[in-house]
Protein backbone atom coordinates (compact mmCIF):
# COMPACT_ATOMS: atom_id res chain seq x y z
CA UNK A 1 0.00 0.00 0.00
CA UNK A 2 1.57 3.34 -0.78
CA UNK A 3 2.63 5.65 1.85
CA UNK A 4 0.62 8.67 1.13
CA UNK A 5 -2.50 6.43 1.35
CA UNK A 6 -1.76 5.34 4.62
CA UNK A 7 -0.26 8.79 6.21
CA UNK A 8 -3.08 10.87 7.40
CA UNK A 9 -2.73 14.56 7.78
CA UNK A 10 -1.97 16.49 11.17
CA UNK A 11 -3.80 19.73 11.29
CA UNK A 12 -2.43 22.49 13.73
CA UNK A 13 -6.12 22.34 15.54
CA UNK A 14 -5.06 19.24 16.89
CA UNK A 15 -1.95 20.17 18.15
CA UNK A 16 -3.23 23.16 19.31
CA UNK A 17 -5.62 21.15 21.84
CA UNK A 18 -2.93 18.19 22.33
CA UNK A 19 -0.56 20.98 23.86
CA UNK A 20 -4.24 22.88 25.91
CA UNK A 21 -4.49 19.59 27.12
CA UNK A 22 -1.18 18.81 28.35
CA UNK A 23 -0.64 22.10 29.89
CA UNK A 24 -3.92 21.46 31.86
CA UNK A 25 -2.94 18.65 33.34
CA UNK A 26 0.44 20.04 34.41
CA UNK A 27 -1.33 22.85 35.90
CA UNK A 28 -3.58 20.96 37.98
CA UNK A 29 -1.21 17.77 38.26
CA UNK A 30 -4.70 15.62 37.30
CA UNK A 31 -4.93 13.17 34.39
CA UNK A 32 -7.22 14.29 31.90
CA UNK A 33 -11.09 13.76 32.19
CA UNK A 34 -12.88 13.65 28.63
CA UNK A 35 -15.97 15.92 29.15
CA UNK A 36 -17.74 14.49 26.00
CA UNK A 37 -17.45 10.55 26.81
CA UNK A 38 -17.68 10.46 30.82
CA UNK A 39 -17.59 7.07 32.79
CA UNK A 40 -20.42 5.69 32.89
CA UNK A 41 -23.42 3.68 31.37
CA UNK A 42 -24.25 6.26 28.56
CA UNK A 43 -20.39 5.10 26.84
CA UNK A 44 -21.23 1.47 27.73
CA UNK A 45 -24.89 1.14 26.04
CA UNK A 46 -27.42 2.65 23.57
CA UNK A 47 -29.71 2.68 26.64
CA UNK A 48 -28.59 2.45 30.03
CA UNK A 49 -31.69 1.48 31.07
CA UNK A 50 -32.11 -1.44 29.27
CA UNK A 51 -28.39 -2.80 28.74
CA UNK A 52 -28.07 -5.73 26.24
CA UNK A 53 -27.83 -9.28 27.57
CA UNK A 54 -23.78 -9.57 27.56
CA UNK A 55 -23.84 -6.74 30.30
CA UNK A 56 -25.78 -9.22 32.64
CA UNK A 57 -22.61 -11.14 33.62
CA UNK A 58 -20.92 -7.78 35.29
CA UNK A 59 -23.40 -6.50 37.65
CA UNK A 60 -20.53 -3.62 38.50
CA UNK A 61 -17.88 -2.22 35.88
CA UNK A 62 -15.40 -0.16 37.31
CA UNK A 63 -13.22 2.15 35.09
CA UNK A 64 -9.47 2.26 36.03
CA UNK A 65 -6.26 3.87 34.15
CA UNK A 66 -3.28 1.92 33.46
CA UNK A 67 -1.59 2.72 35.56
CA UNK A 68 -4.27 1.57 37.40
CA UNK A 69 -4.30 -1.56 35.99
CA UNK A 70 -0.95 -2.63 35.69
CA UNK A 71 0.51 -1.62 39.11
CA UNK A 72 3.88 -2.71 38.52
CA UNK A 73 6.27 -0.76 36.55
CA UNK A 74 5.46 1.96 33.64
CA UNK A 75 2.49 1.20 31.38
CA UNK A 76 2.91 1.70 27.71
CA UNK A 77 0.86 2.56 24.95
CA UNK A 78 2.59 -0.07 22.29
CA UNK A 79 5.79 -0.98 23.51
CA UNK A 80 7.43 -2.58 20.16
CA UNK A 81 5.67 -0.49 17.15
CA UNK A 82 7.35 -2.57 14.74
CA UNK A 83 5.30 -5.46 16.45
CA UNK A 84 2.57 -4.76 17.84
CA UNK A 85 1.40 -8.28 19.03
CA UNK A 86 -1.92 -9.85 18.82
CA UNK A 87 -5.10 -8.70 20.46
CA UNK A 88 -7.75 -10.44 23.20
CA UNK A 89 -11.32 -10.64 22.99
CA UNK A 90 -13.27 -9.19 25.99
CA UNK A 91 -17.06 -9.22 27.01
CA UNK A 92 -17.90 -7.70 23.25
CA UNK A 93 -18.89 -9.40 20.61
CA UNK A 94 -16.33 -6.89 18.41
CA UNK A 95 -14.11 -9.46 17.32
CA UNK A 96 -14.56 -7.76 13.44
CA UNK A 97 -12.99 -4.78 14.66
CA UNK A 98 -9.91 -6.58 16.95
CA UNK A 99 -9.53 -8.61 13.80
CA UNK A 100 -8.90 -5.23 11.89
CA UNK A 101 -6.35 -4.18 14.57
CA UNK A 102 -4.75 -7.55 14.53
CA UNK A 103 -4.50 -7.68 10.70
CA UNK A 104 -3.16 -4.38 10.40
CA UNK A 105 -0.43 -5.45 12.89
CA UNK A 106 0.95 -7.11 9.58
CA UNK A 107 2.29 -3.20 8.42
CA UNK A 108 2.58 -1.82 11.49
CA UNK A 109 2.95 1.67 9.98
CA UNK A 110 -0.98 1.85 9.40
CA UNK A 111 -1.31 0.85 13.37
CA UNK A 112 1.06 3.59 14.15
CA UNK A 113 -0.82 5.84 11.99
CA UNK A 114 -3.94 5.79 14.08
CA UNK A 115 -1.76 7.24 16.81
CA UNK A 116 -2.04 10.93 16.33
CA UNK A 117 -1.02 11.31 20.11
CA UNK A 118 0.26 8.99 23.45
CA UNK A 119 -0.56 11.10 26.42
CA UNK A 120 -1.05 7.99 29.25
CA UNK A 121 1.12 9.89 31.39
CA UNK A 122 -1.38 12.82 30.85
CA UNK A 123 -4.28 10.38 30.75
CA UNK A 124 -5.44 10.47 27.17
CA UNK A 125 -4.80 10.18 24.03
CA UNK A 126 -6.15 11.06 20.15
CA UNK A 127 -6.38 8.28 17.30
CA UNK A 128 -7.96 9.31 13.68
CA UNK A 129 -10.27 7.35 11.69
CA UNK A 130 -11.53 7.72 8.22
CA UNK A 131 -14.94 8.20 8.56
CA UNK A 132 -17.19 10.00 5.81
CA UNK A 133 -14.78 10.68 3.20
CA UNK A 134 -12.45 12.80 5.50
CA UNK A 135 -9.93 11.41 8.76
CA UNK A 136 -10.90 12.43 12.08
CA UNK A 137 -8.92 13.36 14.91
CA UNK A 138 -10.78 11.37 18.30
CA UNK A 139 -9.48 12.65 21.71
CA UNK A 140 -10.35 9.74 24.78
CA UNK A 141 -9.33 9.75 28.39
CA UNK A 142 -7.75 6.54 29.54
CA UNK A 143 -10.10 5.42 32.06
CA UNK A 144 -11.13 1.96 30.56
CA UNK A 145 -14.13 -0.18 31.45
CA UNK A 146 -12.47 -3.24 33.91
CA UNK A 147 -13.20 -6.46 34.89
CA UNK A 148 -12.47 -7.45 38.28
CA UNK A 149 -13.36 -10.92 38.26
CA UNK A 150 -10.66 -11.11 35.52
CA UNK A 151 -8.81 -8.71 36.44
CA UNK A 152 -8.45 -7.24 32.91
CA UNK A 153 -10.01 -4.63 30.67
CA UNK A 154 -13.82 -5.49 29.72
CA UNK A 155 -13.31 -5.63 26.38
CA UNK A 156 -10.50 -6.16 23.49
CA UNK A 157 -7.21 -5.81 25.29
CA UNK A 158 -3.67 -6.71 24.37
CA UNK A 159 -1.95 -10.19 25.97
CA UNK A 160 1.00 -8.33 27.56
CA UNK A 161 -0.79 -6.71 30.51
CA UNK A 162 1.90 -3.50 30.35
CA UNK A 163 0.09 -2.54 26.67
CA UNK A 164 -3.01 -0.50 26.01
CA UNK A 165 -2.96 0.52 22.52
CA UNK A 166 -6.04 -2.28 22.00
CA UNK A 167 -8.33 -0.51 24.45
CA UNK A 168 -7.46 2.79 24.23
CA UNK A 169 -8.31 2.58 20.37
CA UNK A 170 -11.39 0.54 20.96
CA UNK A 171 -12.73 3.18 23.35
CA UNK A 172 -12.04 6.06 20.73
CA UNK A 173 -13.73 3.65 18.15
CA UNK A 174 -16.56 3.59 20.50
CA UNK A 175 -16.45 7.71 20.97
CA UNK A 176 -16.96 8.04 17.65
CA UNK A 177 -19.82 5.91 17.27
CA UNK A 178 -21.85 6.90 20.16
CA UNK A 179 -21.14 3.88 22.94
CA UNK A 180 -19.12 0.58 22.89
CA UNK A 181 -22.86 -1.01 22.48
CA UNK A 182 -22.86 -0.19 18.93
CA UNK A 183 -19.35 -2.00 18.41
CA UNK A 184 -21.12 -5.14 19.19
CA UNK A 185 -21.98 -5.83 15.80
CA UNK A 186 -19.68 -4.71 12.67
CA UNK A 187 -17.83 -6.21 9.56
CA UNK A 188 -14.02 -6.01 8.92
CA UNK A 189 -14.35 -4.46 5.43
CA UNK A 190 -15.97 -1.37 7.13
CA UNK A 191 -13.07 -1.34 9.93
CA UNK A 192 -10.40 -1.70 7.81
CA UNK A 193 -11.89 1.28 5.55
CA UNK A 194 -11.93 3.45 8.65
CA UNK A 195 -8.92 2.31 9.81
CA UNK A 196 -6.87 3.04 6.60
CA UNK A 197 -8.37 5.45 4.06
CA UNK A 198 -8.88 2.51 1.42
CA UNK A 199 -11.15 0.98 -0.48
CA UNK A 200 -12.11 -2.83 0.40
CA UNK A 201 -13.21 -5.93 -1.57
CA UNK A 202 -15.25 -8.83 -0.52
CA UNK A 203 -15.26 -12.38 -1.84
CA UNK A 204 -17.72 -15.29 -0.98
CA UNK A 205 -16.19 -17.98 -1.44
CA UNK A 206 -19.76 -19.91 -1.78
CA UNK A 207 -20.61 -17.88 -4.54
CA UNK A 208 -20.31 -19.30 -8.04
CA UNK A 209 -18.34 -16.82 -10.02
CA UNK A 210 -15.73 -17.35 -7.28
CA UNK A 211 -15.97 -20.71 -6.87
CA UNK A 212 -15.45 -21.34 -10.54
CA UNK A 213 -12.15 -19.13 -10.11
CA UNK A 214 -10.72 -21.20 -7.05
CA UNK A 215 -11.16 -24.28 -8.80
CA UNK A 216 -9.36 -22.82 -12.10
CA UNK A 217 -6.83 -21.98 -9.25
CA UNK A 218 -7.18 -17.55 -10.37
CA UNK A 219 -8.62 -16.55 -7.52
CA UNK A 220 -5.48 -17.98 -5.13
CA UNK A 221 -3.16 -16.27 -8.38
CA UNK A 222 -5.33 -13.06 -7.82
CA UNK A 223 -4.63 -13.17 -3.86
CA UNK A 224 -0.60 -13.82 -4.04
CA UNK A 225 -1.17 -10.43 -6.57
CA UNK A 226 -2.49 -8.92 -4.15
CA UNK A 227 -0.79 -10.02 -1.56
CA UNK A 228 2.26 -8.43 -3.18
CA UNK A 229 1.28 -5.34 -4.27
CA UNK A 230 0.75 -4.73 -0.33
CA UNK A 231 -2.87 -4.98 0.15
CA UNK A 232 -4.12 -6.33 3.65
CA UNK A 233 -6.11 -9.86 3.16
CA UNK A 234 -8.58 -11.26 5.95
CA UNK A 235 -10.42 -14.52 5.77
CA UNK A 236 -13.52 -15.51 7.99
CA UNK A 237 -15.13 -18.56 8.61
CA UNK A 238 -18.74 -16.75 9.57
CA UNK A 239 -20.54 -19.79 10.86
CA UNK A 240 -24.13 -18.18 12.51
CA UNK A 241 -27.08 -20.10 13.82
CA UNK A 242 -30.63 -19.86 12.91
CA UNK A 243 -31.11 -16.60 14.95
CA UNK A 244 -27.97 -15.03 13.05
CA UNK A 245 -25.79 -15.09 15.79
CA UNK A 246 -22.58 -16.40 16.05
CA UNK A 247 -21.20 -19.93 16.75
CA UNK A 248 -18.24 -20.61 18.86
CA UNK A 249 -16.30 -23.09 17.27
CA UNK A 250 -13.44 -24.63 15.69
CA UNK A 251 -13.80 -26.32 11.58
CA UNK A 252 -11.90 -29.57 10.40
CA UNK A 253 -8.75 -28.00 10.37
CA UNK A 254 -8.66 -25.86 13.19
CA UNK A 255 -10.05 -22.74 11.77
CA UNK A 256 -12.16 -20.87 14.52
CA UNK A 257 -15.29 -19.98 13.68
CA UNK A 258 -16.20 -16.04 13.09
CA UNK A 259 -12.54 -15.52 13.95
CA UNK A 260 -10.59 -12.83 11.48
CA UNK A 261 -7.19 -14.46 10.42
CA UNK A 262 -4.63 -11.85 8.73
CA UNK A 263 -2.61 -13.17 6.01
CA UNK A 264 0.69 -12.09 6.38
CA UNK A 265 2.13 -13.85 3.43
CA UNK A 266 0.64 -16.04 0.19
CA UNK A 267 3.09 -18.54 -1.36
CA UNK A 268 3.21 -21.58 -3.27
CA UNK A 269 4.53 -24.61 -1.86
CA UNK A 270 5.51 -26.88 -5.47
CA UNK A 271 7.05 -29.95 -3.21
CA UNK A 272 3.29 -30.45 -1.35
CA UNK A 273 1.19 -30.17 -4.25
CA UNK A 274 -0.18 -26.86 -2.64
Amino acid sequence: MDDEMIRAPRDNAILEEIHRIERQCKESGLAWVDPEFDADDKALYIDPLNPPEYANDIPVVEWRRPHEIFTSDEPFMMKDYSNPGDVKQGILNDQWLLGSFATMGINPELLKNLIVHDGIKDGFAVFQFFKNGRWNFVKVDTRIPYNVTTKTPLYGHCPDPQEFWVPLIEKAYAKLHGCYEILNEGNIPEALVDMTGGVSEKYDLTHPETKAAIESGQFFKDLKKFNQQGFLIVCENVVEDEDGKPVEGYGVKGIQFNKSYGFGRLADFPDMNV
